[in-house]
């Protein structure tokens, strides 16, 4: 199996709430899976409704259900359900403990990145002004643009611009630098381990944000791992970070972070729900906010390097258990300095084996299990084959992928 290592591109396509630990004992296991594949859960209640499972073989995406979250974080979210509980109180000591896990000035738990992001916008707009927090999302006798590289536009932007900002495309730091103006709320940073081929790369955008005194703003939705992701960026300087929860951090899937600089962090807070005003849409519950805390501290303690050789691991078997098949070449992409897994490429002589890419993935959904995995090529234009990410593969997992691949390649799927 070859290996390269290619750099990908941007994103086109995230006990007690103040005890500490969370989660009982040592390190955690370094592959969290929730079972193996010989026992794949029943999923009794989807069947009930009609709705299908899935193997996933490609990632942590939103509309497949994001993650699969350990038992650790399962079991603190279902204590927090048997108590009621002031929710500012929780937020205060669960941020309280997430700040100093993290080794930021402060956090809080959102519903999700997006939220983190438009609550991150009504910090630097309205900020804790009650009547200019009323007023959102007409943003009237306040600051309303937001400095952006025009290669972060993406339809994530909704989350600053429901606050009612005008973003400014930029694609130098000179006319990031000429942008700025008296109705400059911030500058604005989408960072992602998909592209290494800024314009204009943080520390610039940074320095460039404070030397005309305004934050910055940083959606590092998918930015874990590496799990020291979560503090280097405040550390860096970035003054309001958005995490999601509901990926690689493992925590509920409708869970995010903000974190960063003290006082914008309070305003941030004071848009948020359970406060009445315009991000009440984006309510967080106590179920969330102990869980989110719970991943963290899973996070923190795991073996990630362990992990990741069981990825490798993982690819292997699927790329041995197809390497007798006439024409198939299979191939590692690492990743290892900044991506989420390796992946695996499985290319073949489509016009011999008669079956194309598009049909393969086709059959893999439409079979019993379903499997969801990738076309490389929306990764990159000369990438070629079929995507299998492990990163959301339970154990035993890749060899019923292996096996179905194989059979469909060879006309006995």
């Amino acid at each position: 199996m070859k290996k390269r290592q290619d750099a990908l591109t941007r994103r086109e396509l995230a006990r007690k709430a103040c005890a500490a630990p969370l989660a009982a004992g040592g390190l955690a296991p370094a592959f969290q899976g929730v079972g193996s594949a010989a026992q794949r859960p029943s999923a009794g209640i989807y069947r009930k409704l009609g709705v299908k499972t899935y193997i996933n073989a490609y990632g942590t995406l939103t509309t497949l259900s994001g993650t699969l979250m350990p038992a650790e974080v399962v079991r603190a979210m279902e204590e927090a359900s048997k108590s009621f509980v002031q929710v500012h109180d929780l937020q205060e000591k669960a941020g309280k403990r997430l700040a100093e896990l993290i080794g930021c000035e402060a956090a809080f738990v959102t519903a999700g990145a997006s939220a983190a992001l438009c609550l991150a916008t009504c910090a630097v707009t309205a900020g804790d002004d009650r009547e200019k927090m009323r007023q959102l999302p007409d943003l009237t006798g306040m600051k309303s643009e937001i400095v952006i590289q025009k290669g972060h536009r993406s339809g994530y932007d909704h989350a600053f611009r429901m606050v009612g900002v005008r973003l400014i495309e930029v694609e130098t730091a000179e006319e990031a630098q000429r942008a700025v103006n008296a109705n400059t709320a911030a500058v604005a940073f989408v960072h992602s381990h998909n592209n290494l081929n800024y314009k204009v790369n943080l520390e610039t955008m940074i320095g460039i944000a404070h030397k005309n005194g305004l934050p910055l703003i940083l959606d590092a939705a998918a930015e874990i791992p590496p799990v020291e992701n979560l503090g280097k960026f405040a550390k860096m300087g970035a003054d309001l970070v958005a995490f999601s929860g509901g990926k690689n951090l493992r925590g509920p899937q409708c869970s995010g972070l903000l974190l960063g600089r003290r006082d914008l962090v309070r305003k941030a807070y004071a848009n948020s729900s359970p406060n009445n005003y315009l991000p009440r849409i984006a309510k967080v519950g106590k179920e969330e906010v102990v869980g989110l805390l719970a991943a963290v501290e899973l996070a923190l303690r795991k073996d990630w390097a362990s992990e990741r050789r069981e990825y490798h691991a993982m690819l292997d078997r699927v790329a041995a258990h197809l390497k007798d098949v006439p024409t198939v070449f299979t191939e590692l992409t690492p990743n290892d300095d900044y991506s989420h897994s390796p992946r695996l490429s499985i290319q073949w002589d489509e016009q011999r084996l008669g079956i194309t890419l598009s049909g393969m993935m086709q059959q893999l959904r439409d079979g019993e299990p379903g499997i969801i995995a990738t076309d490389l090529t929306r990764y990159q234009p000369n990438w070629k084959g079929l995507g299998i990410f492990p990163y959301n593969l339970q154990p035993g997992e890749e060899m019923i992928v292996a096996k179905r691949v194989r059979d469909l390649l060879l006309k006995k799927g």
